[in-house]
């Protein structure tokens, strides 16, 4: 089965449900505006229709974790940006090298390799992902790590480290894992100059406390749009 089989495009938005999408979006983005931070939505479990009524009232920003989904949304919506933010292997390293906007997800000094080697003069900005949280179940570089591993990916041409990434804790401190990915970023980058990505639907107001530039939201913004709520139907 080809990866393009499963994504949710087929799957039909109610007027109503595009109401209510319309609304949280404009409550989510109107208080992350005020914070100065940025909204990615993340549209990996959400209908077209969904991700056209976003697109509709001035989202732009969006987030994918499969890179032939990620492909294929950048071809039919060029004008918005799609980032991508799940675990890459090398071989779909193409995808990414020709149609994301930005990274989130580099941890892997070969898969960054990979995508070097499609870029073909294109930029592409990428945030290392720390494993903050050191959870073996998570992907990441460790703080210890990071130094090197940014000092290496910074020679990679066609590569711009433009921050980091973090996901928190599934339990314990979140605020504190949320203070150390900031500080960490201010250490590697002199101040705050770096992005800082963090936060998600469940913990997404921590990270603006703690001082994030993006946060990513999926489940909390499309709701009972995200497919995953409606297998049966």
């Amino acid at each position: 089965m080809s990866e393009s089989t499963v994504l949710p495009q087929q799957h039909a938005v109610s007027a109503a449900s595009r109401r209510m999408l319309n609304e949280r979006w404009q409550a989510l983005n109107g208080q992350l505006q005020a914070e100065d931070v940025k909204l990615l939505a993340i549209s990996k479990y959400a209908p077209d229709e969904a991700v056209q009524t976003l697109i509709d009232v001035g989202q732009r920003c969006f987030g994918e974790s499969r890179p032939q989904a990620l492909r294929d949304r950048a071809l039919r919506w060029p004008a918005c940006q799609w980032h991508m933010i799940g675990p890459l292997q090398k071989n779909k390293a193409k995808y990414v090298a020709r149609h994301a906007a930005m990274w989130h997800s580099c941890c892997d000094l070969h898969t960054a390799a990979a995508v070097v080697a499609h870029l073909h003069g294109r930029s592409l900005p990428v945030l290392i992902q720390v494993n903050i949280a050191a959870n073996p179940e998570q992907q990441g570089v460790t703080p210890a790590a990071l130094p090197l591993f940014m000092a290496t990916l910074s020679k990679f041409e066609g590569l711009e480290v433009a921050g980091l990434m973090a996901m928190a804790p599934q339990a314990g401190d979140v605020c504190g894992a949320f203070e150390r990915m900031r500080h960490l970023r201010d250490e590697m980058f002199g101040g705050s100059v770096g992005l800082l990505s963090m936060g998600m639907s469940q913990d997404y107001r921590a990270a603006v406390a703690a001082g994030t530039d993006i946060v990513r939201l999926g489940s909390i913004l499309f709701a009972e749009l995200d497919i995953r709520n409606n297998r049966n139907h």
